[in-house]
Formats: structure tokens, C-alpha cells, sequence
């Protein structure tokens, strides 16, 4: 039998390490997403925490321009907030890229962002399991220099990501300590390779995934990448276009950057999730954590001081991601398996 929200909320937050003498924040857009706010709520009383609710007007990035950054609610959201030990963020569009992200988990808060359908949060859950092979791949990426992307359909990418700083994404879905952000479900690992380094082809086959459009390619698209930017996107379909589209709305040089890169690590993820279901429920985790995906990303990139509210996550189906010519994903399957 299925849970409830609240308790799969109840789990979760057992995870994440939440205890009696805590207490709960959750940010939330007026109107959007009541029940989640509801279950989190009940969730900490379950566990005897206190919760505060910090209800903001609007704080979601749109989907496309114009675009005007309206930042009167950050400061005093950011006041609020930090005076939580765990802060769980149901916006809409989630504070992933955001500075107010940053300048939370900056002081050590614990912060979960929860977008995905109630069964969708019960069935990718994360564990110890997940969470020791991600840690694997983020110190694979760690003790990197070099990480190479190939495919039968013509991806030929390299990145520098050498030195002891370069930025980890480690995302096993729940929080459990000081200063860490996770979005729940989860199940990859990204690193931030060192920005205008990456050089060569990535070549979108149909059936590949295009988020937060939620929806698979249809047709072939091959993008040129010079100088850690995309030079040129070309296809015969109607793909290139609606990209390049996309990417020219924006009237930003920094969209046509290229950002995270990592692979999918979750084998309970299943890449029919879009067509099982309502893709637009859907904030396309599922697809980001499949095993053996090559996922990577435009545009933005505060660790690179590149902010903008243009952002797709690509995951690939096929391909063959090095790490200074050691596979880690070999023709799409994780290798080891």
C-alpha cells in the first residue's frame, strides 16, 4: 500500500536527520503546492519539531523572457530562514540556482528542495546504498584531470577538471549534514568543470530528454562547443530549431554556456517516465538520476558567477563518460554492473 505525503514526508525527514530540538522551515509560493506544505508541516510535529512557514508572493524563475529579477522578498526570507535548522523548499520552480540557495546552506543550514508527485518522492527514495555510490563518483570526478564523453551517434566532448576545488554535485536525495542542499528524489553526481574549458560535439539522438521542457528529442540535433559555449546548434528536425530558438530569446551570451556534467546513478529511475506520466506533473528528476545517463546543462552557474534564469538539463542516453580514460558509464550502462 502506498504512504500518505505526509508519511513519506515522515521518512524522509528521518533522513535527514531531523530531531526534536529543531526547527523546520519551508519556503513556499502563496497558493502553490498547499499540500506539500501541509505534510512537511505535519512531519515535523511528528517528529516534535517545530515548523515555520515563510510564504512568499512569487519566487519562481520563468520559462521564458522578459525577465525581471525582483529580489524585495530574498532579505527577509533570508532572515527568517536562518534562524531554521532545515529548511524545505516547495516553490515551484525550486531556489537551486538562486543565491538564496547559497546564503542558506552557506551558514550551515540543511536545505531539501521537493517538487516530484507523491509516488514518484515514495518510490526513488534514497538510502545508504545510493548515497555511498555517488560519493564514489564525486571522488572519481575529485581525483579527475580530464573527462571525456563519446557516443556511436557522434558526441565527442572533453572538459579540464583538474584541481582539489573543482565544484561536486553530490545528490542522493536527503540531507543529513551541515551545510547541504539535496533535492529529493535524487541519484547523480555533476561537477562544475573548469569554466570555458569544454571543447568539442554532443550530438541529441531521438529519445535523449530536454528538461524542464519534459520531453524526449525527436530528432537529431548536433551542437558544436568551443570554449566551454555552444557555437552552433544544426538538425534537420524541428529540434534545432526550437533550441536555438530558445537559447536566441533570452539575448544573454551566458544561456549558450555550458554548465554541470555527471551521470545518472538511481536504478529504481526509469527513462519512460514521461510518457507514463503527465509529463508537465512532473520536475524531470527521474530522468536526471537514471543509471548510466551522461546529464549536462546550460547556462547557469553561480559557482562561475553566471547567473540566469535560462537553464536546461540534457540527459543522454548511449554514451561513454571517462574520467582520464577510465570508463565510469560505458554505452550507457554504469560500469561495474
Amino acid at each position: 500500500m502506498s504512504k500518505t505525503l505526509t508519511e513519506n514526508f515522515v521518512e524522509q525527514f528521518k533522513l535527514c536527520k531531523v530531531t526534536a530540538d529543531e526547527t523546520v522551515g519551508i519556503i513556499a509560493e502563496l497558493g502553490q503546492k498547499d499540500e506539500y506544505v501541509a505534510a512537511a508541516v505535519a512531519a515535523a510535529r511528528q517528529l516534535g519539531a517545530s515548523a515555520l512557514v515563510l510564504h512568499a508572493s512569487s519566487l519562481s524563475s520563468p520559462m521564458l523572457p522578459p525577465y525581471a529579477a525582483d529580489g524585495r522578498e530574498v532579505a527577509p526570507l533570508l532572515a527568517a530562514a536562518g534562524e531554521c535548522d532545515f529548511v524545505v523548499d516547495v516553490t515551484v520552480g525550486g531556489l537551486i540556482h538562486s543565491d538564496v540557495r547559497t546564503r542558506i546552506t552557506g551558514n550551515g543550514k540543511r536545505m531539501l528542495f521537493v517538487a516530484e508527485p507523491a509516488d514518484v518522492l515514495e518510490r526513488l527514495m534514497g538510502d545508504g546504498d545510493l548515497r555511498g555510490q555517488v560519493e564514489i563518483g564525486g571522488n572519481a570526478l575529485r581525483n579527475g584531470s580530464k573527462l571525456h564523453v563519446t557516443s556511436t551517434a557522434g558526441t565527442e566532448l572533453t572538459a579540464d577538471i583538474a584541481g582539489e576545488d573543482l565544484p561536486i554535485t553530490h545528490q542522493w536525495g536527503y540531507v543529513d549534514e551541515p551545510g547541504r542542499w539535496d533535492h529529493w528524489p535524487s541519484g547523480f553526481v555533476a561537477c562544475f568543470p573548469n569554466d570555458r574549458t569544454a571543447e568539442g560535439r554532443i550530438v541529441l539522438q531521438p529519445g535523449d530528454a530536454l528538461i524542464p521542457w519534459q520531453r524526449y528529442v525527436q530528432d537529431t540535433v548536433t551542437i558544436e562547443v568551443e570554449k566551454g559555449f555552444i557555437k552552433s546548434v544544426s538538425g534537420k528536425g524541428s529540434d534545432a530549431h526550437l533550441l536555438n530558438d530558445y537559447f536566441e530569446a533570452w539575448d544573454d551570451s551566458e544561456v549558450w554556456a555550458l554548465s554541470h556534467m555527471g551521470w545518472g546513478l538511481l536504478e529504481r529511475a526509469r527513462w519512460s517516465a514521461f510518457d507514463v506520466y503527465d509529463p508537465r506533473t512532473l520536475y524531470g528528476q527521474e530522468l536526471r538520476s537514471t543509471a548510466g545517463n551522461f546529464m549536462w546543462s546550460t547556462g547557469s552557474n553561480r559557482l562561475a558567477d553566471r547567473e540566469t534564469p535560462a537553464h536546461l538539463d540534457i540527459p543522454m542516453r548511449g554514451c561513454t563518460v571517462e574520467i582520464d580514460g577510465t570508463a565510469v558509464v560505458r554505452d550507457g550502462t554504469l560500469v561495474g554492473e
